[in-house]
C-alpha cells in the first residue's frame, strides 16, 4: 500500500467511523445538557446522606448517565461531599459516574446495539452498588472530613433558561472537554481498522481470560473518557475481540488512569482507594465473563459491524459535518486561547 493510498483508506475509515457515531453523540450531548441544567450538585446532594444505605443506590443510578470521565468525576464527588454525601454514596458515584454516560450510551447504541448498551449501563450501575456497599462493610468511617468550599465569584451567577443552559453546555463547556479524547479515539481507532485486516487481533489473543487482560492493559493506563474510547472499542470489535472484552474495556478504561487514581488515594484514603480500583477492575472481568456466556449460549444478540463499503444515509453524513466541526472549532479553540478562564461545576 502506498502513502496516497494509505491516507486515502484512513480518512475514509476515519469518517465512516465518525458518521456511525455522530447522530447518536449528538443526541446523547444534547440529553446530557438537559440533565445537568434539571439536576444541579445541590439536590443530588439531598439524596446522597451519609447514614443511608438507599444513597447508595441513589448515587450510583444518578452516577450513570452523568457525562464525566475519571478525572472531572473527582470535584464533583468532593463537592457532593461538601454537601452532605457519605463516604459508601460517594465512591458508588465514584465507581459508577466515570464508566459510561448518557452520550456514551446513545453511541454504544449505534455501534453495537441496544442489548450490549443496557448491559453495558447495568454493569457500571451494578458495580457502583457494590462498590458502595463494599465502603459500607469495609470502612468504619462513613463521613468525610473536607475543608468548606470556597465559591469563587465567577460561580455565584444567575441560572439562564433551562434550555438556553443545558445547549451552552451540551456544545460549549461539555464538547469542549470530550473534542480532544473524541479526537484521539477516532484517530486510533481507524489507524487499526486500516492498518490490520478484519479479525486479525482476534486470531492473535484467545479468547476468555487472554482478551480481558489485554482489554485491562490496554484500558487502564490509557487517559481516556467512555466517548473517546467507543471508537476504539469499535475497532477492537473489527478485530475479532468479544463481546465481553469490549466491556471489560469501556468499564476499566475510562474510569482508571494513574492521575485519578493517585488523587482517589490522597484524598479519600487508601482503603477506598483499594475498593475504588479493586471494584473497577474486578466487576469489570466478571460483567465481561457473564455476557461472553450469555452471547456464546445465544442469549445475547450483537449488533454485526457495519459494512464500510455501504452507503451512508443523508443523516449520517450531515451529523458527521456537524460533529465534525464542532471537534475542529474547540480543539482550535484550547489551541489559540490558554488563558485560564474561570468555570464552576454546578
Amino acid at each position: 500500500m502506498t502513502i496516497t493510498e494509505f491516507v486515502a483508506t484512513f480518512a475514509t475509515n476515519f469518517f465512516h467511523i465518525l458518521a456511525s457515531i455522530a447522530p447518536y453523540f449528538l443526541v446523547g450531548l444534547l440529553i446530557a445538557g438537559l440533565i445537568k441544567a434539571l439536576i444541579p450538585q445541590e439536590k443530588l446532594a439531598t439524596h446522597l446522606g451519609a447514614s443511608k444505605v438507599s444513597a447508595i443506590f441513589k448515587a450510583a443510578a444518578l452516577g450513570v448517565p452523568l457525562p464525566l470521565c475519571s478525572c472531572s468525576v473527582l470535584p464533583v464527588a468532593l463537592s457532593l461531599a461538601r454537601h452532605g454525601a457519605g463516604l459508601p454514596a460517594t465512591v458508588a458515584f465514584l465507581v459508577a459516574t466515570p464508566q459510561t454516560s448518557i452520550d456514551a450510551l446513545f453511541i454504544t447504541f449505534g455501534l453495537f446495539g441496544l442489548p450490549f448498551a443496557v448491559s453495558y449501563a447495568l454493569a457500571a450501575l451494578t458495580a457502583g452498588i457494590a462498590a458502595g456497599f463494599i465502603s459500607f462493610l469495609v470502612i468504619r468511617d462513613k463521613k468525610i472530613s473536607l475543608v468548606p468550599e470556597d465559591l469563587s465569584p465567577c460561580c455565584a451567577q444567575n441560572r439562564s433558561s433551562p434550555l438556553r443552559e443545558a445547549l451552552h453546555y451540551s456544545f460549549g463547556d461539555l464538547m469542549a472537554e470530550l473534542a480532544r479524547p473524541l479526537a484521539i479515539g477516532l484517530i486510533l481507532a481507524a489507524l487499526l481498522v486500516t492498518i490490520l485486516p478484519p479479525g486479525y487481533l482476534g486470531q492473535k489473543v484467545s479468547p476468555g481470560f487472554w482478551q480481558y487482560l489485554a482489554m485491562l492493559l490496554t484500558g487502564v493506563p490509557l487517559y481516556m473518557c467512555s466517548t473517546g474510547s467507543l471508537p476504539l472499542a469499535y475497532s477492537f470489535y473489527l478485530q475479532g475481540f468479544s463481546p465481553g472484552s469490549l466491556l471489560v474495556f469501556l468499564m476499566s478504561g475510562p474510569a482508571t488512569n494513574v492521575a485519578s487514581l493517585v488523587i482517589i488515594r490522597k484524598i479519600f484514603g487508601t482503603k477506598t482507594f483499594a475498593v475504588y480500583a479493586l471494584s473497577l477492575i474486578g466487576f469489570s472481568i466478571i460483567a465481561g465473563i457473564i455476557l461472553d456466556f450469555l452471547w456464546q449460549e445465544g442469549s445475547f444478540v450483537f449488533k454485526p459491524p457495519v459494512d464500510r463499503g455501504a452507503h451512508l444515509s443523508v443523516l449520517n453524513v450531515l451529523a458527521a459535518a456537524v460533529l465534525g466541526t464542532l471537534i475542529i472549532m474547540h480543539l482550535l479553540k484550547s489551541y489559540f486561547r490558554r488563558a485560564k478562564t474561570c468555570t464552576c461545576k454546578s
